[in-house]
């Protein structure tokens, strides 16, 4: 018997798939998988000689038509591009200022209250008055009495004191 020629590899040729992705050509020479096989949209090397691909039959090589959307968009240096027509500046700027004045009217809004709830001078000035008068015994209400005007006085510090009117 003459002797059997061993079959050459199949050449998978280059084609765009169902995604409209390029896939490159590769060969089938890698063991037994020497045909190339599958479909049109999908290929890959396989075994069997009666599965291989007629690739002569598939239509996808070239850039499908859907692929192509049209015009690609227009660069910056195009002299057909109008920026004064490009409004996403003018949302970002936007967005910010309301932001920007919100935190300002946050701010503003807890100054006031804080100075609303400021108890007045002249108060202070007895607050100061009780807290250095010596005292002889010490129990729980004065404790905190004490405490909460600490709390008031320490919040006072940096301003200017007065001297009493009256001393007491």
């Amino acid at each position: 018997a003459p002797p059997t020629r061993a079959p050459t590899p199949d050449f998978c040729r280059g084609y765009f798939d169902v995604m409209g992705q390029w896939d490159p050509p590769f060969n089938c020479s890698s063991g037994d998988f020497i045909f190339c096989c599958g479909t049109c949209g999908f290929r890959f090397c396989c075994t069997f000689k009666k599965r291989r691909l007629n690739q002569s039959t598939c239509t996808n090589y070239d850039t499908p038509l859907w692929l192509n959307t049209g015009k690609p968009p227009a660069r910056k240096d195009d002299p057909l591009h109008d920026p004064t027509k490009d409004k996403t500046n003018l949302i970002v700027y936007i967005i910010c200022g309301v932001v920007a004045v919100m935190v300002l009217v946050g701010i503003f809004t807890k100054l006031g209250l804080e100075k609303a709830h400021r108890p007045q001078r002249e108060h202070m000035s007895r607050a100061l008055a009780d807290v250095m008068r010596p005292q002889g015994h010490c129990n729980p209400d004065h404790m905190e009495r004490d405490l909460n005007i600490v709390v008031h006085v320490q919040h006072y510090e940096n301003m200017d004191t007065r001297t009493p009117i009256n001393n007491l």
